[in-house]
C-alpha cells in the first residue's frame, strides 16, 4: 500500500492544540465530542504519530473487530506502523510501540502505554472505568476519549474535560457533511408497550410491532430510495431476516449483519459492500453497525428500530448516511423513519447538532428544575410527501401548503395541541385559488369542469356563478404548492393500489 501523507484540516489542527494546552493545564483523561465525519481516525493517527515520534507507547482501543481492522487499514495508509493486541492475529506485536486493541481483549491484558486513546468511549465496560481511574493516579499515564455521542450518565466521573471539536451543523456548513432528508410514513404503534429496566421497549415488543410493516418499509426505499445504497436497522434478528427475506423478494440484494453471522461472514459482508459497485445493495443490522461504521456512498438510512430513549443510539444510526462521497457525487442523505425516531427525538437532535456538548453528566442525583414556560417548536411532517422538517408554511420537499389550523408546542414539558381558530377563507382567497386553477385548466386545453372539481376538493363547495365568472390568473405560490401536494398524493395513493 502506498503511504499517503496525512493532512489535517483546521478543526483537527485546533483540537490537538486544545488537547495540548489541557494536558498543561494538569488533565489526564480528556474527552473529545466530535460528529461523524470529522475524521477522529485521522485524528488519534496523528495523535499516536507524535507519541511514536517523541519515544512513548500508545495505543488505540474500540470495540468491535470490524472497527480494529478499519483502523488498521487507515494507519497503515498514514505510514504509523503498530501491532495488533489480538488473539491469533498476524499482525500481533506486543514489541511495538504502538498497539490497536478491542476492549476485550484489554479487559484482561496488561497495557503499559504513556497514551491510551479509546474510540466510542460513550460505551465503557466496568473493566475500563477501573483501569480509568487508576490511569489517574498514574504519573506520564494519559488518556483520551472520543465519540459523537457523550450522553452516557456517569461520563464525567472517568474524564476530567471536554473538548468539543465542531457541531454536525458546521461540519455540513463545511460540505464535510451532506445535508439529509426525513421522510416518515408508518411506524410501528408502541402504546402501551412494555418497558425494560434499561427504559427501552421490550424487544419482543418492539419486533411483533414492527414486523407488521415492513411491506411499507419496502415500498418506501423503492419510492424514496430508488436502488440507492443503503444501510437499515432492525428491532431484532427475526425483524432483520424478515427484512432481508422481503427486500430479495423485491429484486434488492441485501446482507445481514448480526450475531447470527460468523467473523468471517460479517468481514466478507462489509468488504463487498464498501466496494462503489457492489452487487449488495442494502446491509441490515440491529446495533453493531451504529459506531463507527464508515461506508461512504452510502445514501439512504432505513430506520426500523423504535428507540424510546436512546438519543446517542438515533444520532449515530444518522451519522452512518451523513458522510460526503467524492466518487459518487453524494450531496444529500435520504433518512426513511419507520420507528418514529426522528420526530420523537426532533429536537433533543436539532439543539446538538446545531451547539454540540459542554459538559458531561458526572453521575450525581440533580436537583429538580423547573423548565422555563417556553414554546418549543415541533416538526412538521407533510401529509403529501411525508417529508420531516422544521416548522413552515410549506413543505420544502413538494412545496404542498398547510393549512393553519393546528400548531403544535412544548410548554413547560407538556407536549399540548393547541388548536388555532380555523377562519373561513375569504371571497378574495377563493377568487385567487379559482382564477389559478382556471388558468392552469384553460393552458393545458382541459374543460372548466376540471377547476371546479379542484376547487370544491380545495373547499368543499361547488364555485357559484359570480366565482365562475372570475378571469383567469397566473397561479400564485399557495396555488402551486396545493396542486403538487395533490398530485403527489394521488401517486401515493396509485403506488398503494
Amino acid at each position: 500500500m502506498m503511504v499517503q501523507e496525512l493532512k489535517l484540516f483546521p478543526l483537527q489542527t485546533a483540537v490537538i492544540e486544545a488537547l495540548h494546552h489541557a494536558f498543561v493545564s494538569g488533565y489526564k483523561n480528556i474527552l473529545i465530542q466530535a460528529p461523524c465525519g470529522f475524521g477522529k481516525t485521522e485524528l488519534a493517527t496523528a495523535i499516536l504519530k507524535t507519541v511514536r515520534q517523541n519515544y512513548k507507547r500508545g495505543a488505540f482501543a474500540m470495540d468491535r473487530i470490524a472497527l480494529v481492522n478499519q483502523a488498521s487499514e487507515r494507519f497503515d495508509r498514514y505510514g504509523l506502523d503498530h501491532g495488533i493486541m489480538q488473539a491469533q492475529n498476524p499482525r500481533a506485536d506486543r514489541n511495538n510501540p504502538i498497539q490497536i486493541v478491542s476492549l476485550a481483549t484489554l479487559k484482561d491484558a496488561p497495557l503499559d502505554v504513556n497514551l491510551l486513546v479509546i474510540d466510542e468511549c460513550h460505551v465503557l465496560p466496568t473493566s475500563l472505568k477501573k483501569r480509568l481511574t487508576q490511569r489517574r493516579g498514574e504519573r506520564g499515564c494519559f488518556t483520551i476519549g472520543l465519540t459523537a455521542t457523550p450522553f452516557t450518565k456517569g461520563l464525567g466521573k472517568y474524564f476530567d474535560h471536554v473538548i468539543n471539536a465542531a457541531t454536525t451543523n458546521q461540519l455540513i456548513a463545511e460540505k464535510r457533511l451532506v445535508p439529509f432528508r426525513v421522510f416518515a410514513a408508518s411506524e410501528p404503534d408502541m402504546t402501551g408497550a412494555e418497558v425494560s429496566n434499561t427504559g427501552e421497549w421490550v424487544e419482543r415488543e418492539v419486533e411483533s410491532r414492527s414486523l407488521p410493516i415492513i411491506g411499507d418499509v419496502i415500498q418506501g426505499y423503492k419510492q424514496h430510495g430508488q436502488d440507492k445504497k443503503f444501510i437499515a436497522f432492525a428491532s431484532s434478528v427475526a425483524h432483520a431476516e424478515e427484512l432481508q427475506r422481503q427486500f430479495m423478494m423485491a429484486g434488492v440484494i441485501c446482507g445481514l449483519y448480526t450475531y447470527r453471522q460468523t467473523d468471517d461472514e460479517q468481514v466478507a459482508a462489509v468488504a463487498e459492500f464498501r466496494k462503489p459497485d457492489s452487487y449488495i445493495r442494502g446491509l441490515i443490522s440491529i446495533e453493531s453497525l451504529t459506531r463507527g461504521f464508515d461506508v461512504p456512498d452510502i445514501e439512504v438510512l432505513i430506520m426500523a428500530r423504535p428507540l424510546r430513549k436512546a438519543l446517542a443510539i438515533h444520532i449515530q444510526m444518522l451519522g452512518r448516511v451523513l458522510r460526503c462521497s467524492e466518487s459518487t457525487g453524494k450531496h444529500e442523505a435520504i433518512v426513511l423513519d419507520h420507528s418514529g425516531n426522528c420526530m420523537r427525538f426532533w429536537t433533543d437532535v436539532q439543539h446538538f447538532f446545531e451547539n454540540g456538548i459542554d459538559e458531561l453528566d458526572d453521575g450525581k442525583p440533580k436537583e429538580a428544575k423547573v423548565p422555563p414556560k417556553k414554546a418549543e417548536k415541533k416538526p412538521v411532517k407533510c401529509p403529501a410527501c411525508f417529508h420531516v422538517h422544521d416548522a413552515a408554511p410549506t413543505c420544502p420537499s413538494c412545496g404542498a401548503a398547510y393549512e393553519k389550523s393546528a400548531v403544535i408546542e412544548q410548554v413547560a414539558g407538556v407536549l399540548k395541541e393547541v388548536k388555532g381558530k380555523k377562519s373561513a377563507p375569504s371571497v378574495d382567497d377563493k377568487k385567487e385559488f379559482y382564477s389559478g386553477l382556471r388558468f392552469v385548466a384553460e393552458s393545458k386545453g382541459w374543460s372548466l369542469g376540471w377547476a371546479s372539481h379542484k376547487f370544491k376538493d380545495k373547499f368543499g363547495d361547488w364555485p357559484d356563478t359570480e366565482m365562475k365568472a372570475t378571469p383567469a390568473a397566473e397561479p400564485s405560490k399557495k396555488v402551486r404548492g396545493w396542486l403538487t401536494s395533490r398530485k403527489i398524493a394521488e401517486k401515493a395513493r396509485a403506488a398503494r393500489a
